[in-house]
């Protein structure tokens, strides 16, 4: 730079601070809008009236403190929450981020997710990757992308009506896991079986098309979900090596379990049926606070349902936590379900999205949120305030029986991959129906076909000969 160049810099700095002073009203430069990022809630837990409160509370949180970035959670049901989604991408309006969501709609519409890989590496030391549960770090990793951090875990095990049992004088199931089976449960859930007029199953003039009380109802469930508790070697997809995938629905275990269910529903009558199953669940926040269900297995997301039943009145049996029974093979499979929030590949501001991303899944917003799903944090320095949460609650509760479940959590998955993902599902879903709601329905021999049907749609999709699965709402969408 010359001398004479030099000398001018404090004269242009001295000429601009004049006009400023003599031009007060003069704007100053706009400031941009704020990235708004929506979090779209319904794929999983959440949406129910009474969880948005304390959603829009963090969000408000989170606002208050934020000039930069806003978030608006959105909340939508869960029967349409995925078409719904997908309307939304196909039109070009994605949300920023999706959850709760659980490993089935990751893996279901896996091609929608942003990969956080070089997010968590650079920021992996904020992130404390250490404080995750080791279990449910590899949930989300699909091929070498990882879409998700992991957020919370739902361990399952089997609620039991204590009163119930008392009133029947039949002895409550051990707490050890590995103590009983599959056959315990059918006689314990007979024994207890009750019709309207207060006959017992087995008892003279009991009534099988009038029952009051079921023994066993394992509700809010599916196939998949239903079939890994009995421990076959897979959750259904066998990966080989030379890149094919077989379809492995029909082997012993799965049949086994089959068995069982059509037997409890037609047979021993402990059991519900799908219209069984709608009256108990209509106007209770879960089947369970019916009072008219023994036993059941579900999830820790079903505490804030308790929570809600017993606050209210509306359910003041005694209850607990008891382990999953073994299955015929010897080995107990406690299912866990697992949720987490992802970022979609097509929002286009992934930087400010990350750091709601890393909010939402550190310290207290995760604690706040844990509790009001019902999952179980991922983080292990959160468990200790989780576990003081629901003790207050039901200080009754079992925790060795909880924690024990994640010991004999079902890996692979039964949300877990499936090549034609929805076709296959959607598949398995019809045969399970059919399972439930017709009496003389060839369970094994319908399982022989159902497993082919989904072995085609396996090798359709990885032959590359697959077409879209489109769901009702966005084929309405797109033609309009």
């Amino acid at each position: 730079m010359t001398n004479r160049l030099k000398a001018l810099i404090p004269v242009v700095v001295m000429m601009a601070l004049v006009v400023m002073s003599v031009v007060p009203g003069m704007p100053a430069k706009a400031q941009s809008e704020p990235v708004t990022i929506k979090i779209f809630v319904g794929l999983g837990t959440g949406y129910l009236p009474e969880q948005q409160a304390a959603q829009v509370a963090l969000a408000d949180e989170w606002n208050a403190a934020h000039d930069d970035i806003k978030v608006e959670f959105e909340f939508h049901d869960n029967d349409t929450a995925r078409d719904e989604l997908l309307t939304r991408v196909a039109a070009g309006d994605a949300p920023a981020i999706v959850g709760p969501a659980g490993v089935r709609s990751v893996y279901e519409t896996s091609e929608l997710w942003a990969d956080l890989t070089s997010y968590i590496e650079r920021d992996s030391e904020e992130l404390g990757l250490d404080d995750f549960d080791a279990a449910s770090l590899g949930l989300y990793e699909l091929g070498d992308k990882t879409i998700a951090l992991p957020f919370g875990v739902y361990p399952s095990f089997m609620y039991v009506n204590e009163t119930i049992f008392n009133d029947a004088e039949v002895e409550l199931p051990p707490t050890e896991i590995g103590a009983w089976s599959w056959a315990d449960l059918r006689d314990k859930a007979m024994a207890v079986t009750q019709d309207a007029n207060g006959v017992y199953l087995g008892e003279e003039g009991f009534d099988p098309d009038n029952i009051e009380v079921y023994g066993y109802f394992p509700f809010w469930t599916n196939f998949r979900a239903s079939t890994i508790l009995f421990s076959p070697t897979d959750a259904g997809v066998q990966l080989n090596d030379d890149g094919t995938v077989t379809a492995t629905f029909n082997q012993e275990a799965i049949q086994q379990a089959v068995q069982f269910y059509q037997d409890a529903i037609f047979v021993d009558h402990f059991e519900p049926n799908i219209d069984a199953e709608n009256a108990i669940s209509e106007g209770v926040t879960n089947p369970f606070v019916s009072g008219r269900v023994a036993m059941g297995a579900s999830h820790t997301w079903l505490f804030g349902g308790m929570q809600e039943a017993i606050s209210s009145g509306a359910f003041t049996d005694q209850w607990n936590v008891y382990p999953i029974p073994a299955a015929p093979n010897g080995i107990t499979t406690a299912r866990v379900h697992a949720d987490t929030f992802a970022i979609m590949d097509s929002f286009e501001n992934k930087d400010a999205a990350w750091e709601v991303l890393k909010w939402l899944t550190s310290g207290e917003p995760a604690l706040q949120l844990a509790t009001t799903y019902g999952a179980m944090p991922a983080r292990l320095s959160l468990r200790s305030d989780w576990e003081a949460t629901w003790l207050e609650a039901f200080p009754q509760l079992n925790l060795d029986v909880v924690y024990g479940a994640l010991e004999y959590l079902d890996a692979p998955n039964h949300e877990g991959y499936m090549p034609n993902y929805a076709r296959a599902w959607d598949a398995l879903e019809q045969y399970w129906n059919n399972l439930r709601s017709q009496p003389d329905f060839d369970a094994i021999g319908e399982l022989d076909a159902v497993n082919a049907q989904v072995q085609e749609l396996f090798d359709e999709a990885l032959s590359g000969e697959a077409t879209d699965y489109v769901p009702t709402a966005v084929a309405t969408e797109a033609a309009q």
